[in-house]
């Protein structure tokens, strides 16, 4: 048997969904923020010698590198007599002062009266060094020997002064990143020995990861 509804019931409509959703619960984000890590080395001006330095990963978060650079400052000159401890011979040709104070009263206190023409050009000359990368944290090498800076990071003059990553690397909170350095250039630009302290005066060269900051994540807040 066939059950129909009443009129009544035929007209009691039907109840509506509420027109007010509530709020889907935001998910939780994280703050990214521009961060660089920089290994500084000083060098000796001597070729084979290797030095080290180790970068240590903040708690706070990740580190993501993006690209990597490196700048280069020569070894400091000798610092010259003060004005008057030079006994100028004779009064300098018209015309020519400036030679004549160079050839006679600079270049004879420099121990190497080429530092001053290396100087000069190390814009031209620039730096050759061999670098390699260690995530001491993992274990992993960023490569199979290490690399020439020209190959790996172009030239300190401007020449793609930062090579971007083939992949952005990921460092988590905590580990270390060892970076090492093999000496090739020499010369008293790279580093000499002081003629009057007898210590070794050497140049300066940070190379820089080039990244941004995961705030929280891969820590125990995250």
């Amino acid at each position: 048997m066939r059950l129909g509804l009443s009129q009544d019931q035929q007209q009691v409509p039907a109840r509506s969904a509420p027109d007010v959703m509530p709020p889907p619960t935001a998910a939780p984000t994280t703050k990214e923020i521009p961060y660089d890590y920089v290994a500084k080395f000083k060098l000796q001006g001597k070729p084979g010698n290797r030095v080290q330095d180790v970068i240590n990963i903040s708690i706070e978060g990740a580190f993501v590198a993006v690209a990597i650079g490196y700048s280069f400052i020569p070894a400091k000159l000798p610092v010259l007599p003060p004005p008057g401890s030079i006994l100028l011979t004779s009064p300098p040709p018209t015309g020519e002062g400036v030679g004549w104070l160079l050839a006679n009263a600079i270049l004879p206190v420099v121990e190497d009266p080429r530092m001053l023409a290396q100087c000069l050009l190390v814009r031209l000359c620039g730096i050759d060094f061999k670098y390699s990368i260690i995530d001491s944290g993992s274990g992993r090498e960023l490569q199979n020997q290490p690399i020439h800076n020209i190959a790996g990071l172009g030239e300190a003059t401007g020449d793609r002064p930062f090579r971007p990553l083939a992949k952005p690397m990921l460092f988590m909170p905590r580990s270390t990143i060892r970076v090492e350095v093999e000496e090739i250039s020499e010369g008293p630009i790279y580093g000499y020995e002081d003629s009057v302290t007898k210590q070794r005066v050497g140049a300066e060269l940070f190379i820089v990861l080039h990244g941004y900051k995961i705030l929280g994540y891969g820590t125990a807040l995250s």
